[in-house]
């Protein structure tokens, strides 16, 4: 479960100051280790390239041989 709450950045800032020291260094270091958040579909995306399909040499020879092919029954007609 998620929740947001928007808090104008001056009464984070009271309410980071109120913190004890302990506490103030539990926050840094939180901080400190915080990754940054991407999308989910971001990393769908990410994943699909790394680790989708690629052609093979011989793929990319029988494509190429089918666009000459396509070429030279476009110039014909």
């Amino acid at each position: 479960m998620e929740i947001k709450v928007q808090i104008p950045f001056q009464q984070l800032l009271t309410i980071v100051k109120t913190l004890t020291p302990a506490q103030k260094a539990r926050l840094r270091k939180e901080l400190d280790e915080e990754k940054p958040v991407s999308k989910p579909e971001e990393d769908d995306f990410i994943n699909l390239l790394l680790n989708g399909p690629v052609y093979s040499d011989k793929d990319i020879a029988i494509i190429e041989e089918n666009r000459k092919s396509i070429a030279a029954w476009r110039t014909k007609s």
